[in-house]
């Protein structure tokens, strides 16, 4: 899991200010699709407390085998593990209802083609598959659609029954 100077520096460069301004495209697509979701860099150590609540109680931690996860005041979880470091950013759709989503340039988009499409124009450069329902291992009626980042990282979308959007997420690197 190291992390060459450089590329610290390119994320931190990346980072500094939050997300790019709205005529700016940070380049490389991973830290394009981190810096969506919020300001706090993936796969860097991080302060939990700077992030925002702790969302599962007290008892998280390696101790435990249970990953903390912190909620930022935009409704992201960011799961921290090991020594602080944020490894996953997560959307729960239900939770922001029909607010718009920065995440990976979701907007109000719900119904997975027009997911899709925004998702695929802010990551062009990463190749979007999907799981059918029964295919994906999400749960009965539940869609999976994702793609991999050069670096190891991906992203993941889920879609309901219905074809709505559920949860986005973007992962650093696997934790279990």
């Amino acid at each position: 899991m190291k992390i060459q100077t450089a590329a610290i520096a390119a994320l931190l460069l990346a980072f500094s200010g939050g997300t790019a301004n709205a005529g700016e495209r940070i380049a490389d697509p991973f830290a394009r699709a981190d810096a969506s979701f919020s300001r706090y860099p993936l796969n860097l150590p991080t302060t939990p407390q700077a992030i925002g609540r702790l969302i599962n109680g007290d008892v998280c931690g390696e101790e435990e085998g249970i990953d903390c996860e912190w909620e930022d005041e935009t409704g992201v979880r960011h799961v921290v593990v090991g020594n602080d470091v944020l490894a996953i950013k997560a959307v729960d759709v239900a939770m922001l209802g029909n607010r718009h989503i920065a995440a990976l340039n979701i907007g109000t988009a719900r119904q997975r083609a027009d997911v899709l499409a925004k998702v695929r124009a802010f990551l062009p450069e990463i190749a979007i598959d999907c799981l059918e329902p029964g295919k994906a291992g999400e749960g009965k009626g539940v869609a999976s659609c994702g793609g991999s980042f050069d670096n190891g990282g991906w992203i993941k979308l889920l879609f309901g029954p219905t074809g709505r959007l559920t949860s986005a997420r973007v992962d650093a690197f696997q934790i279990n």
